[in-house]
């Protein structure tokens, strides 16, 4: 083998280091991306989920205190306030 023979295996083993390298960088930055798109993507689904939790407690809540108003409007409803009580119950332990 003559140095001209070894010289070209050599360039091309380093260009073919090269391309390499190079296709490596330009896909690296589009999964990087991929990934973090799903990590957010996660943390938005929990963020609504915990939102939707939290908008039924609110509702249970203010049902509580209208059912407690007309209980103390006119000293009925305790059936109203009994079933509120469940509502809000069952609300809680369903919360993680």
């Amino acid at each position: 083998m003559d140095w001209q023979t070894i010289l070209a295996i050599a360039g091309g083993i380093v260009l073919i280091g090269n391309a390499a390298a190079l296709i490596y960088k330009w896909l690296r930055p589009a999964y990087q991306l991929t990934q973090r798109v799903k990590v957010l993507e996660e943390h938005d689904r929990k963020d609504y989920e915990t939102i939707e939790a939290l908008r039924e407690l609110s509702k249970a809540q203010c049902s509580a205190l209208l059912s407690i108003i007309n209980h103390m409007i006119d000293g009925n409803n305790k059936e109203d306030m009994k079933k509120t009580r469940e509502q809000i119950a069952k609300i809680l332990i369903s919360m993680k």
